[in-house]
C-alpha cells in the first residue's frame, strides 16, 4: 500500500473508531478541515502531540523517567510519514493539514481556547 493510500485508509478508519461514549463521525474529506490553519492552532496541536506522547510513554513504561527519549522501530507506523520511494514526504499532506481533525477527534477543546 502506498503512503497516500494508507493515509486515506487511516483517516477513513477514524469514522468507525470505537471510543468511550461513542464514535467519531467525519463528513467530507477528513484531511481538509474547514477551519483556517493558524499559528495558534498549530501551537495547540504541537503541545497536544508532545503531552500525548509523554503520557503514553509514562503509561507504557511506568517508573522509567526517560521513556520518552526512545521511539519504537519497525512497527510500520513510520510509513505514514515516510512512504516508499518515489513518494516524498514533502509531496504528501503535511501535519498542519491534520491539526484541526486530530484535535477535534480526541475532544481537545481547541475551538473554545485562545486560538
Amino acid at each position: 500500500m502506498t503512503g497516500s493510500a494508507s493515509r486515506r485508509g487511516f483517516l477513513s478508519g477514524l469514522a468507525t473508531l470505537p471510543l468511550i461514549g461513542g464514535s467519531v463521525a467525519l463528513i467530507g474529506t477528513p484531511s481538509a478541515a474547514a477551519v483556517p490553519v493558524t499559528d495558534g492552532r498549530l501551537d495547540a496541536y504541537s503541545e497536544w502531540l508532545f503531552m500525548e506522547r509523554r503520557l503514553l510513554c509514562l503509561e507504557q513504561h511506568p517508573g522509567f523517567d526517560q521513556a520518552d527519549r526512545f521511539v519504537p522501530a519497525n512497527t510500520g507506523a513510520k510509513d505514514f510519514h515516510f512512504p516508499d520511494f518515489p513518494t516524498r514526504w514533502q509531496d504528501l499532506p503535511q501535519p498542519s493539514t491534520r491539526a484541526a481533525l486530530v484535535l477535534s477527534a480526541v475532544g481537545c477543546g481547541w475551538r473554545e481556547g485562545r486560538l
